[in-house]
């Protein structure tokens, strides 16, 4: 009983003079990136088939879209295939596409892998390691435990962020920001080889330029220089963590455990006697956009790139899902007869919607760059455009029963899938992978026009 009533605590090493697998950004001109947001395994399977479309995707300069791909940020599920990417995709020699313009039998291969191994079934996985490690049930830091060392087991092996860096270094990987939450302020921790200072984006000072140039002098109250410095995110030297020796199973952990269920991952640093406590990134912000946009607003504001763009996977719930079941329901709530990530889902989206909100603002104010410097391209899974007779059906979904009769049928069952870490439908995983390629597709434009330095059209990738 005392075993099951202690909850673990993570001791990480401190850091010291030097980490060697923090390395400093490289200048380029163009910088590319790919979001991942949570969803569980809904969005772990539908980012994976985002990578995979991307890599398929010719670029205008030659070789694949997805080798321009230099940083990855998840949140929970959408860490999934973001991990296994980085961690394990072929060496940046290998090319993608080969001289026909069809994927290399090497990618293809890896590529069949990861959508078998993000597909699996992590949920009951961890529940058979908490029964069978005689851990209790009920017992959300010992539950986070045993998720750390099934996604260590099933999925990324014993990886480290010293192999990481390593093969960031090597140009094997794009460098990744895997986004968890801090309970003790509420800020975005970031799990990353990356220096702090990336994505210390000066906001007051750009501010300050754009006020200027229209003659506008103003003063701020201090709160709005703390409100912005709180959005700020955290990395693991601000907290004087080393994360080199650290297996990046614990920070995938971190990002998707979402207490009580699963979590917080609670830790200290060396011998201090200071606990931190960090969980589920999406409480934060779901997208895993905004740290990445930090970052690339940060190397504009400082010269190391002069354009950028941002794919953004995004298999959040729409705040639809459930309109027509919910106008007829007239029973009472329980814990136990309706699913409570409805809430948390719709604090999501409306957190979404504001951060749209101020983004576009921003822009239409001349403050952030316009979509010509900084373009972001949302790839929703909702969004993905069916053919009016189903002829684009997988064909795992054909013999599904009730059938599905329209492309609003399918647009339906994708959104409304839940957020868990298991898809044992077929013809869900299928949906997901097919819905992926069609969005990438649909913005394929958007992307070829970005890249090939065109200026994008007003309504490309909305």
């Amino acid at each position: 009983m005392t075993a099951c009533a202690t909850p673990p605590i993570a001791r990480l090493p401190k850091a010291g003079a030097e980490t060697s697998c923090i390395t400093p950004i490289e200048q380029r001109d163009i910088v590319v990136g790919v979001s991942f947001s949570g969803g569980g395994s809904r969005a772990a399977v539908f980012g994976a088939g985002g990578l995979e479309a991307l890599g398929r995707l010719p670029a205008p300069n030659g070789g694949s879209v997805l080798e321009q791909v230099g940083y990855l940020s998840s949140v929970s599920g959408g860490g999934l295939p973001a991990a296994y990417y980085a961690l394990h995709k072929p060496p940046r020699t290998t090319p993608v596409l080969g001289p026909d313009g069809k994927m290399t039998p090497v990618y293809e291969a890896f590529f069949a892998e990861t959508r078998s191994k993000v597909a699996q079934d992590f949920q009951g996985a961890v529940i058979r390691r908490q029964l069978t490690s005689f851990r209790f049930i009920l017992d959300s830091a010992s539950m986070a435990t045993s998720m750390r060392e099934v996604i260590e087991e099933m999925l990324l092996g014993p990886g480290t962020f010293a192999d990481l860096g390593a093969r960031e270094r090597n140009g094997d990987s794009p460098r990744v920001m895997i986004n968890s939450t801090l309970f003790n302020d509420g800020r975005r921790f970031l799990w990353t080889t990356l220096p702090p200072d990336t994505t210390q984006y000066d906001f007051i000072a750009d501010l300050d330029v754009s006020l200027a140039n229209r003659g506008i002098t103003r003063t701020y109250p201090e709160v709005m220089k703390k409100r912005w410095e709180s959005l700020l995110p955290v990395s693991p030297l601000e907290l004087q963590i080393d994360p080199c020796p650290l297996k990046v199973a614990m920070a995938l952990t971190a990002s998707a455990s979402f207490p009580p269920l699963v979590g917080p991952i609670t830790f200290t640093v060396g011998d201090d006697l200071d606990y931190w406590h960090t969980g589920d990134g999406g409480l934060y912000e779901n997208l895993g956009l905004e740290s990445m946009m930090f970052a690339f607003l940060k190397q504009l504001q400082d010269g190391k790139a002069h354009r950028g763009l941002i794919l953004a996977f995004n298999s959040a719930y729409p705040f639809s899902v459930g309109f027509k079941e919910l106008r007829q329901r007239s029973q009472p709530w329980s814990l136990f007869n309706y699913d409570f990530s409805r809430i948390p889902s719709i604090m999501e989206e409306r957190a979404t919607a504001y951060w749209s909100l101020f983004y576009r603002s921003m822009q239409v104010e001349g403050l952030f760059p316009d979509d010509a410097t900084l373009r972001i391209v949302f790839l929703n899974h909702e969004n993905a455009r069916w053919e009016d007779d189903l002829s684009d059906l997988p064909e795992a979904c054909k013999s599904e029963r009730p059938a599905l009769v329209d492309p609003e049928d399918v647009q339906q069952r994708i959104a409304a899938l839940p957020t868990k870490f298991d898809i044992p439908s077929e013809c869900d995983r299928e949906l997901l992978r097919v819905a992926a390629a069609k969005v990438v597709a649909q913005n394929r434009k958007a992307i070829e026009d970005f890249l090939g330095g065109r200026r994008p059209s007003p309504e490309a990738g909305r």
